[in-house]
Formats: C-alpha cells, structure tokens, sequence
C-alpha cells in the first residue's frame, strides 16, 4: 500500500464513526423531544390516579429525557414527594429526581491559587 492510501484510509474511517455517532444522537434527540409531552400527561394521569407503577415508569423515562425542564422537575418532585411518603417502590424515582436536581443545581467554585 501507499502512503496516500494509507492517509486517506486513517482520515475516512475516524470522519465516518463521527458522523455516524452524529446521526445516532440526533435522532435520540429528536426521539426524546416528541416523546416528552406524551409521558408528561401520562406521568400526570397515573400521579392523579394514583397509579404507583405508572408513576414510576412514566417518571423514570421523564427523568432521563434530555428535553426535561426546570419546571417540569420541580412539579415531580412535589407530586412524588407526597406519593412516597406511603409507597417505597417509589424510593429509587425519588433518588434518581434528587440526583437530576442537584445534577442541575450544583454549584460550580472556582478557586484561585
């Protein structure tokens, strides 16, 4: 082989990975934005019937969409603080909107030395 092949060869096949993990999360992307609305009212159907599978199936899958809002995350954890309270199932829920909360809300110091 020649050295030309060789450079085209070794700057093709790193393009291409990078546009295929492009493609990949831009569609996940696009997913996670039309299926926000949907498991939003689901989430607040089964949070009004108080559906605790539901609840922790809709929240769970609200939690890890990436197009979740502020507000959004502060109404789950209003409406499964008071779920949890009589249900354990929804212990790990809780953790994981504890988690995304104080994911968003951390503080960021920088220090000088």
């Amino acid at each position: 082989m020649n050295n030309g092949l060789i450079l085209i060869i070794t700057f093709t096949i790193p393009v291409v990975i990078l546009l295929l993990f492009y493609v990949l999360i831009k569609n996940r992307k696009k997913r996670h934005l039309v299926s926000l609305d949907l498991d939003w009212s689901k989430f607040e159907k089964a949070i009004e019937y108080k559906d605790i599978n539901g609840v922790n199936k809709y929240g769970t899958e609200l939690i890890w969409n990436e197009n979740l809002t502020d507000a959004m995350l502060k109404k789950m954890i209003d409406y499964v603080e008071e779920l949890a309270v009589d249900n354990l199932e929804l212990k790990n829920l809780q953790n994981l909107i504890f988690n995304k909360n104080l994911h968003w809300n951390r503080n960021y110091r920088i220090t000088r030395y």
